[in-house]
């Protein structure tokens, strides 16, 4: 076996920082946990079919803590089978809640059979639809947490991964921003209507009016469209993977042996792209083929788990020693309702990919906002201050690639990601 810890993880061994999360979330401090299913919403499949997804919440029995992370697990499949049931995703699921989480395993829709995969089309729309799941289960429970709050958790601390394609489904779920990302891709266009016509990023699949953004994420042999969609302010992540997976390739490569039409970066590109923009991940590089490494092996499966309980715990709040970025990304920085109800920032950026100059129109009524241009690294590359209406802003000189407009006013900030072709 061998161990790549991509980044310094910090040491958590004080009694005193032990005490900031009242000795929880490190070690087994609860021996028996509780599991409900509940429905988190439904929708419909490719076939036409009403599905109505399910969830398995785990909580530790006679927990009295009222403000607790949650986790959300999704499982493995390769979209087109796999169970909320499945073994490893109730394996995590009661050790993490062992030591304090509230954890939920999801099913979510799946294609009619894995040979439908072979066409790029079903592919696209099928894991699109899995991510409106997820999204849909985030809401959930932010729903609750606001309503209810029947399940006691924290609503800033929701972090979103799995096993496979539930990895891929959390990954992707995490770091896609927008449909404009999907211009990145050879074959972007289509992809942005074949999400248009499974119900958008969002989808319909319950609880709107929520923010779906995660804190975290994490995938056990999963991949990622496009590393490039990650940003210097993205949340961390935890990754597991063999260096000869052939399911999903630890680099770039077509899933499933080439199989299906689509190509895919594995945990040594999302590590690399994290290290890029100096973003907090723990990275366990295994040698040989197996998918996932721990399919075959009960002490990875256990190193596996150790290794995900350190980096949450890494990135809690109550850790005062915790690897998030000040400037992380969340529900408050990048939706344009907020909070506390005060007005909205509703802007419209034009064109969007651009050439030389954007346009960017603002609100009358928003008054003394500014309008700061951000590179991949979240770097400043120019500001000013809106002069009417409409903005027009030369970026002539900047290289080919991501950038972002950030718009920040009295009321509150919003950020939009932008593209040079």
């Amino acid at each position: 076996m061998k161990k790549f810890y991509i980044l310094a993880v910090a040491v958590i061994a004080t009694i005193n920082i032990s005490a900031q999360c009242n000795g929880r979330y490190q070690s087994d401090i609860f021996s028996t946990i509780d599991v409900s299913t509940v429905q988190y919403g439904t929708s419909i499949g490719l076939n036409g079919n009403t599905v109505n997804l399910m969830m398995d919440i785990y909580q530790p029995q006679g927990d009295t803590e009222t403000n607790r992370p949650l986790i959300i697990l999704a499982h493995g499949g390769s979209f087109s089978a796999g169970s909320k049931n499945d073994p490893d995703q109730v394996y995590f699921a009661t050790e993490l809640a062992k030591k304090g989480y509230v954890c939920a395993s999801i099913n979510y829709r799946l294609a009619a059979n894995a040979f439908s995969l072979i066409v790029e089309e079903t592919t696209v729309k099928v894991v699109f639809m899995a991510v409106q799941d997820g999204k849909a289960a985030v809401r959930f429970f932010r729903k609750d947490a606001a309503t209810t709050d029947t399940y006691k958790i924290d609503s800033d601390q929701i972090m979103f991964g799995g096993t496979s394609a539930g990895g891929i489904l959390g990954v992707n779920l995490t770091y896609l921003d927008d449909v404009s990302d999907l211009l990145t891709l050879p074959n972007g266009t289509n992809w942005q209507t074949w999400m248009s016509e499974v119900g958008g990023l969002e989808g319909s699949s319950g609880n709107p009016g929520y923010c779906s953004r995660t804190n975290g994420t994490f995938s056990f042999a999963g991949g990622i469209s496009d590393p490039n969609w990650i940003d210097a302010n993205d949340v961390p992540w935890y990754g597991s993977h063999a260096a000869g997976d052939q399911t999903v390739q630890i680099g770039y490569g077509q899933p499933l042996n080439g199989f299906t039409p689509v190509y895919l970066y594995g945990s040594d590109s999302i590590s690399d792209r994290l290290n890029q923009v100096n973003t907090y991940n723990k990275y366990d590089r295994y040698t040989g083929v197996t998918h996932p490494p721990f399919a075959a092996s009960s002490q990875i499966l256990e190193d596996n788990k150790d290794s995900l309980a350190v980096f949450l715990y890494n990135i809690l709040d109550c850790n005062p020693n915790n690897m998030k970025k000040l400037t992380q990304k969340s529900c408050g920085t990048i939706t344009s309702t907020f909070a506390n109800n005060k007005q909205a920032i509703d802007i419209l950026i034009h064109p969007n990919p651009f050439k030389d100059e954007i346009n960017i129109e603002i609100p009358e009524n928003i008054k003394e906002a500014k309008i700061i241009i951000l590179n991949a690294l979240g770097e400043t590359v120019t500001e000013q201050k809106t002069l009417s209406y409409t903005n027009k802003i030369s970026l002539k000189k900047l290289p080919l690639g991501i950038y972002f407009v950030r718009i920040s006013s009295y009321e509150n900030t919003i950020t939009k990601k932008i593209i040079k072709r």
